[in-house]
């Protein structure tokens, strides 16, 4: 967050001169201010640093990181600031609190688990990476046979994981600032579910809170959707859609 607010501060400094001789010109223009990704961060802090001098701006934010203001400005920046996140891209998701979140549920059910550790994520992320739609349910049951490796049920070893398990599951950074996503949240979501290959996929979009990016979704098309292409392939989809869609988003 800092060396997004240190990059608002200098892109400031560099155009509020020729800013104010284009609106002096232009006095009816309005500022639209845009940004991908981190810079989508930095344009949503730039467009907070100038709101006051112009009124009718605007920010429109690419993907959207998912930890930039506190979340009493983020709710006073819904009117003019627009964030865009493409189903479950992760950058919308990750912060200090999500990957917590993740790292204690994979150790815990790795300490619970019986299997060998190693073929087991191994296993998953094949099997994930190979079929579209594959859940870790299925996955369990379908590979059970192929995983035979067991680790010692003494009851030494049981204390061990179980004290584990209960530190990892307490310990969380609850003392650090709670950052979200600012303004007015529109989510470009699949209208089916969609696998690493998948074609011809399907976007609609919807107005939603910063809530619903509290964590990790892991996914084929986690990093995937990321990436600009995804981006402007859902929003040429979602304006070609407009009239369908349009009652959703005003």
């Amino acid at each position: 967050l800092k060396g997004m607010h240190l990059a608002a501060k200098y892109i400031l400094d560099d155009i509020s001169t020729r800013l104010t001789e284009i609106f002096t010109k232009y006095p009816n223009y309005t500022l639209i201010i845009c940004g991908y990704s981190l810079g989508a961060g930095i344009a949503s802090i730039l467009s907070i640093l100038l709101k006051s001098e112009y009124s009718h701006l605007k920010c429109y934010g690419i993907a959207m990181p998912g930890s930039v203001l506190s979340e009493n400005l983020a709710h006073a920046t819904r009117h003019f600031i627009y964030s865009y996140v493409v189903d479950v891209d992760m950058i919308a998701r990750v912060s200090i609190r999500s990957l917590e979140h993740l790292r204690d549920r994979i150790v815990d059910a790795l300490n619970k688990c019986n299997r060998s550790k190693l073929r087991l994520l191994t296993m998953t992320l094949a099997r994930t990476l190979i079929k579209r739609q594959q859940t870790f349910r299925s996955m369990s049951y379908q590979t059970e046979t192929l995983i035979d490796d067991t680790v010692s049920n003494s009851a030494t070893t049981a204390n061990i994981n179980e004290s584990i398990s209960q530190i990892v599951l307490t310990h969380h950074s609850g003392e650090r600032a709670h950052l979200v996503m600012p303004g007015t949240i529109i989510h470009l979501y699949s209208t089916h579910r969609v696998g690493l290959f998948s074609r011809g996929v399907s976007y609609r979009a919807g107005i939603t809170t910063y809530n619903q990016f509290s964590q990790l979704i892991v996914h084929p098309r986690m990093w995937l959707d990321h990436f600009p292409a995804s981006y402007s392939t859902a929003l040429a989809d979602v304006i070609e859609n407009y009239d369908q869609i349009s009652q959703q988003i005003v």
